[in-house]
Protein backbone atom coordinates (compact mmCIF):
# COMPACT_ATOMS: atom_id res chain seq x y z
CA UNK A 1 0.00 0.00 0.00
CA UNK A 2 0.72 3.83 -0.76
CA UNK A 3 -0.35 6.88 0.08
CA UNK A 4 0.35 10.08 -1.49
CA UNK A 5 -1.75 13.18 -0.52
CA UNK A 6 -2.03 15.40 -3.77
CA UNK A 7 -3.79 18.16 -2.49
CA UNK A 8 -6.86 18.76 0.10
CA UNK A 9 -8.75 15.82 -0.35
CA UNK A 10 -6.49 14.96 -3.55
CA UNK A 11 -5.21 11.45 -2.74
CA UNK A 12 -3.52 8.61 -4.58
CA UNK A 13 -3.84 5.22 -3.36
CA UNK A 14 -1.31 2.00 -5.05
CA UNK A 15 -3.47 -0.79 -3.42
CA UNK A 16 -3.60 -4.91 -4.62
CA UNK A 17 -1.94 -3.84 -7.52
CA UNK A 18 -4.04 -1.26 -8.58
CA UNK A 19 -4.29 2.44 -8.45
CA UNK A 20 -6.99 4.92 -7.70
CA UNK A 21 -7.22 8.73 -7.76
CA UNK A 22 -9.57 10.18 -5.15
CA UNK A 23 -11.42 13.51 -5.66
CA UNK A 24 -9.14 14.66 -8.20
CA UNK A 25 -8.79 18.32 -7.53
CA UNK A 26 -6.46 19.42 -10.39
CA UNK A 27 -7.78 23.04 -10.99
CA UNK A 28 -3.98 25.73 -10.83
CA UNK A 29 -3.82 27.84 -7.41
CA UNK A 30 -6.38 30.60 -8.14
CA UNK A 31 -7.97 28.77 -11.34
CA UNK A 32 -11.31 28.14 -9.60
CA UNK A 33 -11.81 31.63 -8.28
CA UNK A 34 -13.61 32.22 -5.27
CA UNK A 35 -16.69 30.44 -4.44
CA UNK A 36 -18.95 34.11 -4.11
CA UNK A 37 -18.94 33.65 -8.22
CA UNK A 38 -20.67 30.55 -8.63
CA UNK A 39 -23.91 30.37 -10.99
CA UNK A 40 -27.28 28.51 -9.64
CA UNK A 41 -25.67 25.27 -12.11
CA UNK A 42 -23.59 24.84 -9.15
CA UNK A 43 -25.44 24.82 -6.27
CA UNK A 44 -22.71 25.12 -3.74
CA UNK A 45 -22.22 27.20 -0.31
CA UNK A 46 -19.23 27.60 1.84
CA UNK A 47 -20.17 26.88 5.67
CA UNK A 48 -17.12 28.94 5.96
CA UNK A 49 -17.86 32.77 5.36
CA UNK A 50 -13.63 33.36 5.58
CA UNK A 51 -13.77 31.42 2.58
CA UNK A 52 -16.48 32.62 -0.16
CA UNK A 53 -14.28 35.70 -1.39
CA UNK A 54 -10.54 33.55 -1.59
CA UNK A 55 -9.43 32.29 -4.71
CA UNK A 56 -9.64 28.18 -4.42
CA UNK A 57 -7.90 26.43 -5.39
CA UNK A 58 -5.35 28.06 -2.33
CA UNK A 59 -2.17 26.23 -2.65
CA UNK A 60 -0.37 24.87 -5.90
CA UNK A 61 -0.26 21.20 -7.29
CA UNK A 62 3.25 19.48 -6.06
CA UNK A 63 3.79 17.82 -9.17
CA UNK A 64 2.46 17.86 -12.76
CA UNK A 65 -1.35 17.26 -14.22
CA UNK A 66 0.12 14.36 -16.00
CA UNK A 67 2.48 12.59 -13.24
CA UNK A 68 -0.97 12.33 -11.09
CA UNK A 69 -3.16 11.14 -13.73
CA UNK A 70 -0.04 8.42 -14.56
CA UNK A 71 -1.16 5.25 -14.32
CA UNK A 72 -4.14 5.59 -12.70
CA UNK A 73 -6.99 2.72 -13.23
CA UNK A 74 -9.86 4.32 -11.25
CA UNK A 75 -11.15 7.34 -10.01
CA UNK A 76 -12.90 7.51 -6.63
CA UNK A 77 -15.19 10.51 -5.89
CA UNK A 78 -16.59 11.30 -2.68
CA UNK A 79 -18.85 13.21 -3.47
CA UNK A 80 -19.24 16.38 -6.29
CA UNK A 81 -18.21 19.53 -4.39
CA UNK A 82 -16.30 21.75 -6.15
CA UNK A 83 -13.31 21.66 -3.66
CA UNK A 84 -13.25 17.68 -4.39
CA UNK A 85 -13.44 17.67 -8.30
CA UNK A 86 -12.54 19.95 -10.91
CA UNK A 87 -16.20 21.44 -11.82
CA UNK A 88 -17.02 23.97 -14.92
CA UNK A 89 -19.47 26.84 -15.17
CA UNK A 90 -22.10 24.56 -16.71
CA UNK A 91 -22.22 22.03 -14.05
CA UNK A 92 -19.65 19.32 -15.88
CA UNK A 93 -17.04 17.77 -13.76
CA UNK A 94 -13.39 16.00 -14.00
CA UNK A 95 -12.42 18.54 -17.73
CA UNK A 96 -8.57 17.40 -17.08
CA UNK A 97 -9.46 13.34 -16.45
CA UNK A 98 -9.37 10.45 -18.91
CA UNK A 99 -13.26 9.94 -19.87
CA UNK A 100 -12.62 6.44 -20.21
CA UNK A 101 -11.22 5.74 -17.15
CA UNK A 102 -13.87 4.23 -14.73
CA UNK A 103 -15.25 6.23 -12.22
CA UNK A 104 -16.63 5.21 -8.80
CA UNK A 105 -19.42 7.36 -7.03
CA UNK A 106 -21.52 7.26 -4.27
CA UNK A 107 -25.40 7.44 -5.55
CA UNK A 108 -27.31 7.96 -8.78
CA UNK A 109 -27.43 11.83 -8.50
CA UNK A 110 -23.33 11.59 -8.84
CA UNK A 111 -23.66 9.40 -11.75
CA UNK A 112 -25.54 11.39 -13.74
CA UNK A 113 -23.25 14.53 -13.37
CA UNK A 114 -19.99 12.46 -14.38
CA UNK A 115 -22.84 10.77 -17.33
CA UNK A 116 -23.57 14.60 -18.56
CA UNK A 117 -20.08 15.04 -18.48
CA UNK A 118 -18.64 12.38 -21.19
CA UNK A 119 -17.90 9.58 -18.73
CA UNK A 120 -17.69 6.42 -20.68
CA UNK A 121 -17.66 4.30 -17.32
CA UNK A 122 -19.59 5.66 -14.55
CA UNK A 123 -20.13 2.69 -11.54
CA UNK A 124 -22.02 3.39 -8.24
CA UNK A 125 -20.32 1.99 -5.61
CA UNK A 126 -22.52 0.02 -3.22
CA UNK A 127 -22.52 -0.65 0.39
CA UNK A 128 -22.28 -4.28 -0.30
CA UNK A 129 -18.69 -4.10 -1.76
CA UNK A 130 -17.53 -3.96 -5.56
CA UNK A 131 -15.00 -6.82 -6.29
CA UNK A 132 -11.92 -5.06 -8.52
CA UNK A 133 -9.35 -8.59 -9.10
CA UNK A 134 -8.49 -9.30 -5.46
CA UNK A 135 -9.84 -5.74 -4.12
CA UNK A 136 -13.17 -5.34 -2.55
CA UNK A 137 -14.36 -1.16 -2.36
CA UNK A 138 -17.20 -0.41 -0.40
CA UNK A 139 -19.14 2.02 -0.04
CA UNK A 140 -19.47 3.44 4.15
CA UNK A 141 -21.75 5.73 5.39
CA UNK A 142 -20.42 9.25 5.93
CA UNK A 143 -22.42 12.89 7.29
CA UNK A 144 -21.55 16.06 5.50
CA UNK A 145 -21.63 18.36 8.40
CA UNK A 146 -24.22 18.49 11.16
CA UNK A 147 -24.84 22.10 12.79
CA UNK A 148 -24.39 23.23 8.61
CA UNK A 149 -25.50 20.02 6.73
CA UNK A 150 -23.41 20.07 3.14
CA UNK A 151 -25.26 17.40 1.23
CA UNK A 152 -24.07 13.67 1.35
CA UNK A 153 -21.32 11.96 1.30
CA UNK A 154 -19.62 8.46 1.30
CA UNK A 155 -16.22 7.39 2.21
CA UNK A 156 -14.85 4.04 1.12
CA UNK A 157 -13.00 0.85 2.45
CA UNK A 158 -10.78 -0.93 0.86
CA UNK A 159 -10.12 -4.74 1.58
CA UNK A 160 -7.43 -7.05 -0.21
CA UNK A 161 -4.43 -9.29 0.67
CA UNK A 162 -2.96 -5.98 2.03
CA UNK A 163 -4.09 -3.89 5.43
CA UNK A 164 -7.75 -2.92 5.72
CA UNK A 165 -7.82 0.63 4.42
CA UNK A 166 -10.78 3.27 5.44
CA UNK A 167 -11.01 6.76 3.91
CA UNK A 168 -13.68 8.35 6.01
CA UNK A 169 -14.17 11.14 3.41
CA UNK A 170 -15.81 14.53 4.50
CA UNK A 171 -18.06 13.31 7.77
CA UNK A 172 -18.49 14.43 11.39
CA UNK A 173 -17.62 11.48 14.34
CA UNK A 174 -21.53 9.84 14.15
CA UNK A 175 -22.68 6.34 15.61
CA UNK A 176 -22.16 5.07 11.76
CA UNK A 177 -18.46 5.97 11.58
CA UNK A 178 -18.17 4.00 15.05
CA UNK A 179 -20.13 0.90 13.13
CA UNK A 180 -17.87 1.43 10.27
CA UNK A 181 -14.69 1.00 12.86
CA UNK A 182 -16.42 -2.18 14.34
CA UNK A 183 -17.71 -3.97 11.33
CA UNK A 184 -14.41 -3.36 9.10
CA UNK A 185 -11.40 -3.20 11.72
CA UNK A 186 -9.46 -1.44 9.49
CA UNK A 187 -5.41 -1.24 9.80
CA UNK A 188 -5.19 2.13 8.10
CA UNK A 189 -7.58 5.13 8.33
CA UNK A 190 -7.36 8.79 6.22
CA UNK A 191 -9.15 11.11 7.53
CA UNK A 192 -10.52 14.51 6.33
CA UNK A 193 -9.90 16.94 9.44
CA UNK A 194 -8.43 20.01 8.00
CA UNK A 195 -11.27 22.39 9.15
CA UNK A 196 -12.65 20.40 12.08
CA UNK A 197 -13.90 21.66 15.17
CA UNK A 198 -14.97 20.35 18.56
CA UNK A 199 -18.59 22.56 19.34
CA UNK A 200 -19.12 23.16 22.58
CA UNK A 201 -23.08 23.90 23.30
CA UNK A 202 -24.10 25.51 25.93
CA UNK A 203 -27.91 25.25 27.63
Amino acid sequence: MQIRQIRNATIKIHYGGKIFLVDPWLAPKDGFGCFARLPESIPFKTPDSQKTFISMPICPLPTTVDEILADVDYYIVTHIHPDHIDMEMDGTVGNMLNKETPVLVQNDEDAQVFVRSGFKDVRILPQSGLSIGEITVTNVPARHGVTIPCGSAMGFMMEGEEKTLYLAGDTVWYEQVEENLRRFQPDVIILNACAAELLILAD
